[in-house]
């Protein structure tokens, strides 16, 4: 088999040693599945913790809070009188939250969509399984585009054309299936179609007389929350203290679905990029192999926050278009130019350290599976990735030349723009931040601070103060 002219396979001795990185702490973290207590009910731990806060505590969450509740309640009454009650389970599940517990109105919403909801997780099922397929094609495509043979660690060459051949039959078999998974789905799309206009039709009536007592029920929960000011909250034990808890417990754990959320895209967002580098390094193994194991810790970060997303909170995972796009475009420029790639790479992995360490702490958050889970992926493997990209960059890429400060300069500015241009006060995640007592400001003093302190390891000296001004919160 004649090899591409681009892929040599000469090896290059790093000076530095990357083998260190490779220790897998699996044994100890994550092979046994009682690393993480699993048995743990997410809304006793957030009852718990509101039943033993101080008073002085306990005013400062309530505070940031009450507005936070009475704006989600009205706009869910407008919504409601526009457009009827929704009939997405989600969507209803986030009507309940507004509202005291067990609701017998949306419980009965969610029986008359059942049928519609089971479908719905029938094809979700196969979409997912589609979409993995489809990764699987494309990346043997590229693997054997690039000549490589995809199944070995570390990645290597095609040694012949016969190795050639056998990896060309898998993936025609690969691309059979996912064929078939794709007409699979569409008949049950077709199925889930005729079923909504089913189901809608008969439960038109009924979704409406449920839907004006929902408003009702969210006005009353409005009035009383109306009674409550910031200067005078009201005493323990009160019907009005009880209900503003419930509430606030409620809306802490729709905070965990977005913050789990956050944590699960961060985690999944560093695995295409850092795959395109095992082809990069091909001639540096070591650094090879250890990227192979960066990637390992990646996945398995995002299995533990899918776990806890799926088993704790009954939430769906959620990854914005906008990201995908921006994901696509790093491992393109990760793919063609690694050294801005990899300078992109201690910033994506220094913004996501922080914010793990950040939710590992007490202070920030009383969940404590979750805050459990932030911790040990904080302390035991986004040390050792920190340490992995900088090393990579310090070895491979830095010059110290004002070429390679003015892209890092330009770099930089865009990508803080690009993850924190949208964080309004309206934002999700801020809102997030909030209902736990949390200003966002004291999160985004602790990212800035770590990522001046990787950066400056890799020679770009920048203060906290400087990146706080380039995301408008100085």
């Amino acid at each position: 088999m004649k090899r591409p002219r681009n892929l040599t396979n000469y090896y290059i001795t790093p000076t530095h040693d990357f083998k260190v990185y490779v220790k897998d702490h699996a044994e100890k973290y994550w092979h046994n599945d009682t690393a993480f207590n699993w048995e743990q009910n997410v809304c006793a731990n957030l009852t718990n913790n509101l039943q033993q806060l101080d008073r002085q505590a306990y005013e400062k969450i309530a505070r940031m809070s009450l507005p936070i509740l009475q704006q989600e309640i009205a706009e869910k009454i407008d919504l409601l009188r526009q457009q009827g009650l929704p009939s997405n389970p989600d969507a209803l599940k986030d009507i309940a939250e507004s509202l005291p517990a067990h609701q017998p109105l949306i419980q009965q919403a969610l029986d008359i969509l059942a049928p519609l909801d089971k479908l719905q997780q029938l094809l979700s099922r196969k979409d997912d399984e589609a979409e993995i397929l489809k990764g699987e094609v494309q990346d043997l495509e590229e693997a054997q585009h690039m000549g490589m043979h995809k199944n070995s660690r570390p990645v290597r060459p095609l040694a012949d054309a016969s190795e050639s051949q056998a990896q060309q039959a898998e993936l025609d078999k690969l691309k059979a299936r996912h064929r078939g998974k794709l007409e699979e789905l569409d008949a049950i799309s077709s199925r889930h179609a005729l079923e909504v206009v089913k189901v809608r039709s008969q439960a038109a009536s009924e979704f409406r007389h449920i839907g004006e007592q929902v408003i009702n029920e969210l006005k009353q929960v409005s009035g009383k929350l109306e009674t409550i000011t910031s200067d005078q909250l009201p005493a323990q034990h009160t019907e009005t203290a009880q209900l503003l808890n419930q509430l606030m417990i409620n809306r802490q754990q729709r905070a965990l679905k977005d913050i789990a959320n956050h944590a699960l895209v961060v985690e999944q967002s560093a695995i295409a990029p850092l795959s395109m580098g095992i082809i990069h390094y091909k001639r540096h193994r070591e650094i090879q192999e250890v990227i192979t194991t960066f990637i390992n810790d990646e996945a398995k970060h995002s299995a533990t926050f899918r776990r806890y997303l799926a088993e704790k909170l009954d939430a769906r995972e959620y990854i914005s278009e906008k990201l995908i796009k921006g994901a696509e475009g790093y491992m393109w420029l990760a793919r063609f130019f690694p050294r801005p790639g990899m300078f992109m790479a201690v910033i994506v992995e220094a913004i996501g350290a922080a914010s793990l360490e950040f939710f590992g702490k007490n202070e920030y958050m009383p969940e404590k599976l979750f805050q459990h889970i932030c911790q040990v992926i904080s302390e035991q493997d986004e040390v050792r990735h920190l340490d992995l990209c900088v090393s990579i960059y310090n070895e491979l890429y830095h010059t110290g030349s004002w070429w390679e400060k003015f892209q890092n300069e330009k770099i930089l500015t865009g990508m803080l723009k690009a993850v924190y241009g949208d964080k309004t006060d309206d934002h999700p995640l801020l809102k997030a931040f909030r209902v736990f007592g949390v200003p966002s400001e004291a999160l985004y003093q602790l990212v800035m601070s770590r990522v001046s302190e990787q950066l400056a390891r890799i020679g770009f000296f920048v203060t906290p103060e400087r990146l706080l001004g380039i995301i408008g919160k100085k």
